[in-house]
C-alpha cells in the first residue's frame, strides 16, 4: 500500500496521521516479537550449555534490555550540558519506573481481571523481596547524597550506585549457584 499511494522521493502528504500511527504499531509489534526470539534464543541456549534462568536473568536480559538506556543517557549527559545531565538522570529512573509501573501493573490487572471475582494470589518469591530493598537503597543512596550535594552530580553517587549494584548481583548470583540460601 505504500509503495502505491506514496513516492520514494517524499513522504505523504495527505492524512499524516495514519501512517505514523502505522509506523508506530508495526515498530512496537517488531520489536515484541524480536525480543520474544531472543528471549526464547537466550533461553534455549541456557538450557543446553546448563545455566540457571535466574542466573541469564539476572545478566545477560537484563544488560541486553538496559544497554540502550545506558548509551542514550551517557551521550546525552556527555554532550548535552547542564541540561543534558538532568533528562539523562531523570531518564535513569524514569524509565525502569514506567517499566515497573506498566510492565507489573498492566498484567497484574490483566490476571486479577481474569480470576474475576475470585481474588489473584501473587506467588511467592523469597528473592522479590531482596530485589525490592535493593532498589530502595538505590533510591535512598541517591536522594539522600544528591540532597546533600545540592542536586550535582558527582563520582561519590555514581560509586555508591554501582556498589550496590555490585552487591545485589553478588548475591543473587550466589544465591542461584546455591553458595547463599
Amino acid at each position: 500500500m505504500a509503495c502505491v499511494t506514496t513516492k520514494s522521493t517524499r513522504p505523504p502528504r495527505r492524512c499524516l496521521f495514519p501512517w505514523l500511527a502505522g509506523g508506530f504499531s508495526m515498530s512496537v509489534t517488531w520489536t515484541y516479537i524480536i525480543a520474544e526470539e531472543l528471549v526464547s534464543l537466550l533461553i534455549s541456549i541456557g538450557y543446553v550449555i546448563g545455566v540457571s534462568p535466574s542466573i541469564l536473568g539476572l545478566t545477560v536480559l537484563a544488560w541486553g534490555n538496559s544497554l540502550g538506556d545506558l548509551i542514550a543517557n551517557g551521550a546525552m549527559a556527555k554532550n548535552g550540558g547542564v541540561d543534558g545531565a538532568q533528562i539523562a538522570v531523570s531518564g535513569c529512573y524514569a524509565g525502569p519506573m514506567f517499566n515497573i509501573l506498566m510492565g507489573l501493573g498492566l498484567p497484574l490487572v490483566l490476571s486479577a481481571w481474569g480470576e474475576y471475582p475470585n481474588s489473584y494470589v501473587v506467588p511467592k518469591d523469597s528473592s522479590l523481596l531482596g530485589t525490592i530493598l535493593f532498589l530502595m537503597v538505590g533510591v535512598l543512596w541517591s536522594l539522600v547524597v544528591l540532597v546533600k550535594k545540592n542536586m550535582r552530580l558527582d563520582k561519590f553517587l555514581g560509586a555508591g550506585l554501582l556498589t550496590i549494584y555490585l552487591c545485589f548481583l553478588f548475591l543473587r548470583l550466589a544465591m542461584a549457584i546455591g553458595v547463599l540460601n
